[in-house]
């Protein structure tokens, strides 16, 4: 039986979906866009603590600035961007951070929390935990390139 070229397309898709996500595991540090006050990127290195998949990823940040840092954009602007890198193969994602009050689902991350930087743990008023949601992947992986869009 021959495959249709939609059929081909989607098994490329989720080929390179899966290989992407493989990367993000094996990546610790990632890089992290937010739009800072005057409307430029800001981009900074920052630890990744838990993923699913590609499209969604967990970040802890402090909030010790009023004017600016990363936790300061968020609150003004969701706008995002995560990529990641190794071994010659990259990916850029775009979507929205959600920083999660909700002190539950906070608590899931009571061992990710820096004990030595949050002294008061994932209760720390300072401590924000960042929700990335990917809405747009472009994958460089192993000499193939292609964008998708999600959401």
């Amino acid at each position: 039986m021959v495959k249709k070229a939609s059929e081909i397309q989607k098994e490329r898709i989720q080929e390179i979906e899966e290989k992407a996500s493989k990367i993000l595991e094996k990546c610790v540090v990632v890089t992290l866009a937010s739009i800072n006050e005057k409307g430029y990127p800001r981009v900074c290195a920052i630890k990744k603590i838990r993923n699913n998949g590609f499209l969604e990823i967990y970040f802890i940040t402090s909030k010790r600035s009023h004017i600016n840092g990363k936790a300061t954009h968020f609150e003004n602007n969701t706008k995002a961007s995560v990529c990641y890198y190794l071994g010659g193969d990259s990916v850029t994602l775009i979507g929205d951070v959600e920083i999660v009050t909700n002190m539950d689902e906070k608590r899931e991350f009571e061992n990710d929390c820096d004990r030595k930087f949050f002294k008061k743990g994932i209760v720390d008023p300072k401590c924000y935990l960042l929700r990335f949601r990917t809405q747009e992947a472009t994958f460089w992986i192993e000499g193939k390139f292609r964008t998708c869009k999600y959401m």
